[in-house]
């Protein structure tokens, strides 16, 4: 996923959050890390050209916990070495689920630069994703997906 997501910011005490629909599972992983990272600064403003793999595993049949998992990760990324992320491409999820075609297992390559005071101009800075009302869920045709994180 390339871009700006649509998503709604839930405000929440003392925290942020997001809800937002994707067509499938590949694109409700990619879709909430682009929000996440959307949340902490404009994507418009990061660039592309530093690029990570980032491989995550779960519990079996838990999707929040994979998610919790891959957020905290990107989060790591960003909190460790600076990097605002504004691509991310899932390339595998397997392990479980196979009636849905998701797993506990996520491997993705993402993409982004380093922050730069002169040119990112920081919202939000998320600390991690909770499990606090999270759910990703696909109640009908699509996907639906709920994220609080801690600020």
């Amino acid at each position: 996923m390339t871009g700006r997501p649509e998503y709604t910011e839930i405000e929440h005490t003392a925290d942020v959050g997001m809800t937002f629909r994707a067509p499938d599972i590949r694109s409700a992983f990619a879709g909430a890390a682009a929000a996440a990272f959307d949340m902490m600064c404009d994507l418009d403003s990061v660039a592309s050209g530093a690029s990570f793999e980032i491989r995550v595993e779960g519990r079996p049949d838990d999707l929040e916990h994979l998610m919790v998992r891959w957020l905290s990760e990107l989060l790591y990324l960003y909190s460790s070495e600076g990097v605002l992320l504004s691509e991310f491409d899932i390339l595998e999820l397997k392990g479980v689920g196979a009636s849905e075609g998701v797993g506990s297992l996520l491997t993705a390559r993402v993409r982004g630069e380093r922050f730069d005071a002169t040119r990112h101009q920081m919202k939000t800075e998320l600390k991690a994703p909770t499990y606090h009302q999270i759910s990703v869920e696909r109640p009908d045709d699509e996907w639906s997906v709920r994220v609080i994180f801690d600020t």
